[in-house]
């Protein structure tokens, strides 16, 4: 699935999932790609030499919420939304992360992914990390949750 295609699928299904009532500002106004330098992304993720190809790309969701799109990692901002859980939890293959966030969740995507939701007040942070050819999820775990680690006291 081209990074597009994730943004595009990520973004309208928390549209869609989004109460009516839910504040969309929530998670407005933060510019993801500004969170942390590039350098510190690569370290804590382990990145290598295709990291380095391309600089990070910030793309708004909508209204509500934003992303950064590095050449093997994704990061978004949105409002957090329970249902976006829920739906995870129906598709399988989801497992608690203690002690990051709120609340966080990682989910082993077949597609080749590493998904983390995590919760952090009204806002839910996403990761999802190509697992990459002859990987597995737990080669790229550590990774995943360090950067999450890193990145919620800066969106708190």
């Amino acid at each position: 699935m081209t990074r597009l295609m994730r943004i595009v699928t990520v973004a309208t299904a928390c549209a869609l999932a989004m109460p009516a009532h839910a504040s969309q500002s929530s998670a407005a106004g933060i510019k993801v790609c500004e969170l942390l330098p590039k350098d510190e992304v690569k370290k804590l993720i382990g990145g290598d030499q295709i990291f380095d190809m391309k600089p990070p790309e910030e793309e708004p969701l909508g209204t509500y919420g934003s992303s950064c799109n590095y050449p093997t990692v994704m990061v978004q901002v949105i409002p957090f939304n329970q249902s976006t859980i829920d739906a995870a939890r129906k598709r399988g293959r989801l497992e608690s992360v203690p002690n990051v966030g709120d609340a966080a969740w990682l989910y082993d995507n077949p597609a080749g992914y590493a998904e983390l939701y995590v919760k952090i007040g009204a806002r839910l942070l996403t990761l999802q990390r190509s697992v990459g050819m002859g990987k597995t999820l737990s080669d790229v775990r550590s990774g995943v949750i360090a950067l999450a680690t890193a990145l919620v006291p800066k969106v708190r």
